[in-house]
């Protein structure tokens, strides 16, 4: 974790591969935002609801938080507190890292009048090639396609042949398939009105000379309140992200596995086997 927007880079849950996509391109000049990982977006997203906002995704990213408390956990673990104050707002982050790993954030408007903020949780996942990952979970979910400006309805699963951009209105689990990987990765939102999805594809990825050629190693799905699902923060309030209190979560849960191939005569050519496995439980509270 890193000092420069609180910034989670790594996460590989015990016997296993690694989670967390983080560029091999990425700058840690604590200046610019780092590429991969979990980034913090706050207090607004992108350039924000009119689109006019910069920093891009806000400025908890590229700020220097300070380490408040690190102890260690009765299971063996680590939990660290980080704070940063700017701008009129107050933001406290917890990082929890063992068997599972737990993340809460909270924030507390310490102006004198009201404001709204945005906030994400821009996570970064690591696939073995994202033209054969498919995503479930947002059939049937609104969604606006920030390429064309339009809103439009999930029809079957994600499935990436091209750049995507996209906010779900959507709070259920999204199953993030990944054949190359052998895995899976179910990603729970809980309470948070949208799911973003985003890839850049080849052409964008290109002009980003902290990604290039490394975005089919990619895909964030990420948990979010912004846009219409943005919070009104009242002076002096602390609230749960929920409109007045709203819990703001996300668990991770990563199961492994394999493909057995038998004999050409054997009338069972292939068996898909789902292992149980390595769980990442990842909790943001915001407390706004």
């Amino acid at each position: 974790i890193y000092l420069h927007g609180a910034h989670l880079t790594s996460w590989r849950p015990r016997g296993g591969e690694e989670v967390l996509f983080t560029s091999r391109r990425a700058v840690f000049d604590g200046v610019h935002a780092i590429r991969g990982g979990v980034p913090i977006c706050a207090p607004w997203f992108a350039g924000g609801a009119d689109g006019g906002r910069a920093p891009a995704h806000g400025w908890a990213r590229i700020r220097p938080w300070q380490l408040r408390s690190a102890q260690a956990t009765a299971s063996g673990g680590v939990r660290a507190l980080f704070s940063l104050e700017h701008d009129g707002l107050s933001l406290l982050y917890e990082v929890g890292i063992g068997e599972e790993l737990s993340l809460e954030v909270s924030l507390r408007n310490t102006g004198g009048a009201p404001r709204t903020v945005e906030a994400a949780l821009h996570t970064y996942l690591a696939v073995g090639d994202v033209t054969a990952v498919s995503i479930t979970g947002l059939e049937g979910a609104r969604y606006s396609d920030r390429l064309t400006d339009e809103e439009r309805v999930q029809d079957g699963p994600v499935r990436f042949s091209g750049r995507v951009d996209r906010i779900y209105r959507a709070r259920g689990p999204v199953v993030v398939t990944d054949p190359a990987g052998a895995r899976r990765i179910v990603v729970t939102g809980v309470r948070a009105p949208n799911a973003v999805v985003w890839n850049p594809w080849n052409r964008v990825a290109a002009t980003m000379a902290d990604l290039g050629e490394e975005w089919p190693s990619m895909v964030c799905v990420e948990s979010a309140a912004v846009r219409d699902r943005a919070v009104r923060l009242e002076p002096g309030f602390v609230g749960h992200f929920d409109g007045m209190a709203f819990t703001f979560a996300l668990i991770l849960t990563v199961a492994w596995f394999w493909l057995i191939v038998t004999s050409p005569r054997s009338p069972v050519r292939g068996i898909m086997h789902w292992m149980s496995g390595l769980t990442l439980f990842w909790i943001l509270v915001a407390v706004l």
